[in-house]
């Protein structure tokens, strides 16, 4: 009796052992290039330029305490998902900012909760001065971080700067209504 749980220990420690690995194999398929890679004025590191959400994920641990934290409006996500339909989303942010690292979970979240393709989304992270080393940013004429665009049809349609307004959800819809949106800094 004894030499059969023994055995059984070995075979339960020995799987476990396995599971483990292929984890570290899945992790390792996620990968961040030292060119994405840069550092403050702290010496703190921070990402730059084109990323991917696998790559956010992986980089920033407070990605996915603030994504569980934020709990979706459904009722605004059942009428923000049809009005995604061809738009294109952009967001630029900073890995090293507190708003972004407040804001950019929840709004993946709801933009997941409304079917859109995450993996659409062009993601471009920013030094401290708004900046990339190849420039970009320049186009989108950015302002503060966390900003989050919505685009039809190649035309910006307006952008969620720094914080909402109202909520998350709400701000999209008005955006996505065509509503007049205006974000904290708009005139």
């Amino acid at each position: 009796m004894r030499t059969l749980i023994i055995f059984l220990a070995s075979i339960l420690l020995y799987n476990c052992g396995e599971t483990k690995k292929s984890t570290s194999k899945k992790e390792s398929i996620i990968t961040i290039t030292d060119n994405l890679k840069s550092t403050t004025i702290e010496g703190e590191e921070i990402l730059l330029g084109v990323i991917s959400l696998p790559q956010l994920k992986l980089f920033s641990p407070w990605y996915a305490t603030e994504y569980d934290f934020y709990k979706v409006n459904t009722v605004a996500v059942t009428e923000i998902k049809p009005l995604l339909q061809d738009v294109t989303i952009t967001l630029l942010m900073g890995t090293w900012c507190e708003d972004s690292q407040r804001e950019v979970s929840p709004m993946m979240k709801i933009l997941e909760a409304a079917g859109y393709p995450i993996e659409s989304i062009e993601i471009i992270a920013v030094s401290e001065d708004k900046d990339t080393p190849n420039g970009i940013e320049k186009p989108y004429d950015l302002f503060n971080v966390p900003t989050l665009i919505f685009a039809k049809n190649g035309k910006e349609m307006n952008r969620i700067v720094e914080f909402p307004i109202q909520t998350l959800e709400l701000d999209m819809l008005e955006i996505l209504k065509g509503n007049g949106y205006k974000n904290a800094y708009a005139e």
